[in-house]
């Protein structure tokens, strides 16, 4: 790996977007492994290990999580809007001809002169404007075509760093999570963070978010009302919202500012208590004593890990949560293209109480690879629908500019069992969600109603 490439390793699947502010992101010389979320179509897998990984695309267009929003506006603007072989017409033709002085190389690599002939015959002939962005964009998109690259992308400097911060938990903004609510075109509050600024001001769940800055959010559309209610630390945004039982729209002045996005959230049935982890951030593991901590002082003795719609997160995270629960063993192995492995393990100290771990088609790489890891110490029952299959890790490689290229590079597997890229896990019980339910939300999705949930308990409750 090059000098300045930081290893981060990414696992990921599709889930609710947040509405996280722009983050002061702490990039350091060396970058803490990842296991990210990814696409329905993408997902990724670490100092042992440091690598970043890819989300997958989600499968409901419709439902666009605000933390699928910082992500899917990063994927977006990393699937869509970038490309960088320079700025500029006259850098970028110099660079082409540094690389393109020969058709192809003596190994065979290819050339780019017949490239650099396309490209002057457009700038004589071509009718159309040539946006150079877009056509950078289009170079970069181009190559990972070509090479065949299934999850594999580029970002800008600026982009690398503010889902480097994601990663973290400590975000800038207002604090919530929301998606784009069809019926009303606006944006519904699924969820606030416990002390953000949005719930300091008073915003609450089921909130419908009409307007930003006076301005409607049904004409400005999902993306760029996300990106106004966005900003940087100390600057203030003013949310008015329609909530049910207000006689009329109610205005909000948030000023946005640093706050902890937590990952771990917890209910109770009976002495059952179900541990939603939304993400594998660097907070999790902290998270996840605490709350076991709790659980246990209110007399609950087993668990169930919902990891529905957790599409990853940093590889040092999953890794210290599996050395929290598992005893002494491995944890996760990596290979890569020369068949190299390197290990991760565990210590003898363990959690022992009955786990059910529930999973969906969302549930993708670190959180497939929590997932498998328990299943191979039977450790826990598994619970739902096959999950999104994404075993591969992609690691990050910074460019001269600052900008990154990720370049899948390794295979990572479970304890014991295969490498389930391309084929996801299945649970040991399967339950489809009720098809009243598939049309609600999970954050919205009361127990009553979420027959994937009444069946996980109703497991742990005969162990």
């Amino acid at each position: 790996m090059d000098d300045n490439t930081e290893n981060i390793e990414e696992l990921t699947d599709n889930k609710e977007n947040e509405i996280q502010p722009e983050q002061k992101a702490q990039k350091e010389n060396t970058a803490e492994p990842v296991l990210e979320e990814a696409d329905e179509e993408e997902l990724e897998s670490d100092e042992a290990i440091e690598k970043i990984k890819v989300k997958p695309k989600q499968k409901e267009l419709k439902k666009i999580p605000l933390f699928a929003a910082i992500i899917a506006v990063l994927a977006a603007a990393v699937l869509a809007t970038q490309i960088t072989f320079l700025a500029v017409r006259q850098s970028y033709h110099s660079k082409l001809a540094t690389i393109s002085n020969s058709p192809s190389t003596s190994d065979g690599r290819f050339g780019d002169e017949k490239l650099a002939e396309i490209d002057e015959l457009y700038r004589k002939y071509y009718i159309g404007e040539i946006d150079e962005d877009e056509l950078r964009y289009g170079l970069i998109q181009g190559y990972l075509y070509g090479v065949g690259e299934k999850y594999g992308s580029y970002m800008s400097k600026e982009e690398y760093d503010e889902y480097l911060s994601t990663l973290y938990s400590s975000l800038v903004g207002i604090g919530i999570l929301a998606n784009w609510n069809y019926d009303n075109l606006c944006i519904e509050v699924l969820d606030v963070y416990e002390n953000a600024p949005a719930e300091e001001a008073g915003l609450q769940i089921g909130d419908f978010i009409t307007e930003v800055d006076h301005q409607s959010v049904a004409e400005l559309g999902y993306d760029l009302a996300v990106s106004k209610v966005r900003g940087e630390s100390g600057t203030k945004v003013i949310i008015t919202v329609n909530r049910e039982g207000a006689e009329k729209p109610i205005d909000f002045e948030i000023t946005r500012r640093a706050f902890e996005a937590k990952t771990v959230r917890v209910k109770t049935y009976d002495n059952v208590a179900v541990l939603s982890i939304s993400s594998f951030y660097a907070s999790t593991l902290s998270e996840l004593k605490a709350a076991v901590k709790d659980i246990q002082g209110k007399g609950c003795d087993r668990i169930v890990f919902d990891l529905r719609n957790n599409t990853g997160g940093l590889l040092t995270s999953i890794q210290s949560v599996l050395d929290y629960i598992l005893p002494e063993g491995p944890t996760v192995r990596m290979v890569d293209a020369k068949g190299n492995e390197t290990k991760l393990t565990s210590d003898a100290s363990c959690l022992k109480m009955p786990m059910v771990v529930l999973v969906n088609g969302y549930t993708a790489s670190a959180a497939e690879l929590f997932t498998a890891a328990l299943r191979d110490y039977e450790y826990a029952t598994i619970v739902g629908t096959t999950t999104f299959g994404k075993g591969t890790v992609i690691s990050p490689h910074e460019l001269s500019d600052g900008s990154v290229m990720y370049i899948s590079t390794e295979l990572y597997y479970p304890p014991y069992s295969d490498n389930f890229e391309g084929k996801g896990i299945t649970p040991d019980v399967v339950v489809e969600l009720d098809e009243e339910a598939k049309s609600t939300s999970l954050y919205k999705l009361t127990y009553e109603k979420d027959n994937q949930l009444q069946k996980a308990v109703e497991i742990i409750k005969e162990k």
